[in-house]
């Protein structure tokens, strides 16, 4: 048994599912093949337990945007940790970090630092119905763990059933629907509250200035979850790259390069509803992370970082585009370059999937450290795009020769 093996097997009986987060369980059908654990990373590389290397594109679920160990991050953290981590009155850094949001956020008149994207989110919840005074929300897409957006598997999950009555599930993109249900129920809604882009084939963004000019008319508050898109489509994340001005927004994985920092921020006449109440966290100022933050932008402004994830987005894509056409299979590079795929077609609806499944599990055999959707990082150059190409090339042929043989297995991913 692999050093691993015996490891995971340890942590299950201490830990739920042996890890914190739940996409980041080892897949039971890629077992021996996927690593349990990871012990290093370094710009585009992981390293797992057994000292196999990977190019990595699930970047830690996004976070880590420069690349993992990036030097002038670290050293930012290093200097910051000789004059302390946490204080008993707030460090004059979070104000440099205020202002390095304000310059690059559209809506980001105030600001105010938290720890995770969940509580991002909650709090700009917080504030949109202490502002309007009404209780209830309107939900599209996925925004974290806390009860205000896990009723659909309410009571199984913990959350009270009578949560239902305070948030309605709208599906991402239906406008009409999204019409429908902030005519019933407008004024009771003090927000919606939606991810600007759902990293699929659709990039035109037509559907979140849709919310933004329902929300207006109906006087709604609209709030966007730029946990994942923040800082990576952009500078300005979503709200720059498809021109929306959103009431208050939340952001989080790429505003620190892996370190714990989240912000919620928005128009001034709404923020300034916290004079009125409490809402904080002791940690929330933790100042390492704040000079991770610091530094991470800085570099985004100064390098033109973004730039850099479009080229090599483009790259993969254009590579993509190539292994498909040469292996012969029915594909299409889809997405945004910082986040591409390939969407297959085949003789049934459950093509993609199947044969989806099957390249990521030959991917891991490469040694390319797979994803739903191919994050890039400033730490991807020319030449690990193309290392990768091969790899993957290599990958989605036997996927493509097994998917005949092995279609009666394929599950489906819980990421």
């Amino acid at each position: 048994m692999r050093p691993s093996d015996e490891r995971f097997e340890e942590a299950l009986r201490l830990i739920p599912w042996g890890t914190q987060t739940n996409a980041k369980r080892p897949y039971p059908a890629f077992d021996g093949i996927m690593p349990k654990f990871i012990v290093r990373g370094k710009g585009c590389r992981l390293w797992d337990m057994e000292g196999k290397e990977y190019i990595d594109f699930r970047l830690a679920l996004g976070p880590v945007t420069l690349g993992y160990c990036y030097d002038e991050v670290d050293d930012a953290v290093r200097a910051q940790l000789a004059h302390g981590v946490l204080f008993s009155m707030a460090s004059p850094i979070e104000l440099d970090l205020a202002r390095l949001v304000h310059e690059m956020v559209p809506n980001a008149e105030m600001i105010r630092f938290m720890k995770t994207g969940e509580d991002a989110n909650l709090s700009n919840i917080r504030v949109a119905r202490a502002y309007t005074g009404r209780e209830m929300i309107l939900m599209t897409g996925y925004h974290g763990y806390p009860d205000w957006f896990a009723t659909e598997d309410s009571p199984n999950n913990g959350v009270p059933s009578f949560m239902k009555d305070y948030v309605k599930i709208l599906p991402w993109g239906d406008c009409e629907a999204a019409e429908r249900l902030v005519r019933q129920y407008g004024e009771r809604l003090a927000c919606v509250i939606t991810i600007p882009y759902d990293f699929n084939a659709d990039t035109s963004g037509n559907y979140v200035r849709y919310l933004r000019k329902l929300t207006r008319e109906y006087g709604i508050l609209l709030v966007l979850d730029e946990v994942l898109t923040g800082f990576r489509l952009a500078p300005g994340g979503a709200q720059e790259l498809f021109g929306v001005d959103a009431d208050l927004a939340g952001y989080a994985k790429a505003i620190a390069n892996g370190f714990p920092l989240s912000a919620y921020v928005g128009h001034r006449k709404y923020m300034e509803t916290l004079y009125r109440f409490k809402m904080t966290t002791t940690y929330a100022g933790e100042a390492l992370s704040i000079a991770a933050a610091i530094a991470t932008l800085k570099i985004m402004k100064r390098d033109n970082v973004h730039a850099h994830l479009r080229n090599m987005g483009t790259r993969l894509m254009e590579g993509f585009a190539a292994i498909v056409r040469d292996i012969g299979v029915d594909g299409t590079p889809a997405g945004l370059p910082v986040a591409p795929y390939v969407l297959f077609a085949g003789p049934d609806p459950g093509y993609h999937e199947r044969l989806e499944f099957l390249w990521q599990r030959e991917l891991y055999r490469e040694g390319i450290f797979g994803n739903p959707r191919w994050f890039i990082s400033y730490s991807h150059k020319a030449a690990d795009i193309d290392e990768a190409l091969e790899k993957a090339h290599r990958a989605l042929r036997r996927a493509v020769d097994a998917e005949v043989r092995e279609r009666s297995t394929v599950q489906p991913f819980w990421w």
